[in-house]
């Protein structure tokens, strides 16, 4: 998974930097399909607007929050992405498991 991490109208720092790469990095269990993340964090005066893409295979989604901290709109805009990506996970269906079912209470 290839990560960007951008910054308008600020320098983002390498904690913030860390902080939101290890983070990212958690989305894998949900959907393996993901293939990029673009993380765009800007400050406007004294809003701070944090922005994730994520792209893949059959896959984007996007979610933007602004907080009065850059740490905080970050999670709450990852707690957006992260949602989206549980429900869409949970739609995916398994059918293969019922084909080799084997009923044990006949026997």
């Amino acid at each position: 998974m290839e990560i960007d991490i951008t910054g308008r109208h600020f320098q983002v720092t390498e904690p913030l930097k860390k902080y939101a790469t290890e983070k990212i990095q958690k989305l894998d269990k949900y959907s393996l399909k993901i293939e990029s993340v673009h993380v765009v964090m800007e400050v406007q005066k004294f809003h701070h607007i944090c922005e994730i893409t994520l792209n893949g295979k059959n896959l984007r989604t996007t979610a933007k929050e602004e907080s009065a901290d850059m740490y905080s709109a970050f999670d709450t805009c990852y707690g957006n992405i992260q949602l989206q990506l549980r429900r869409q996970h949970e739609r995916v269906k398994d059918h293969k498991a019922r084909r080799y079912e084997v009923d044990t209470a006949a026997e």
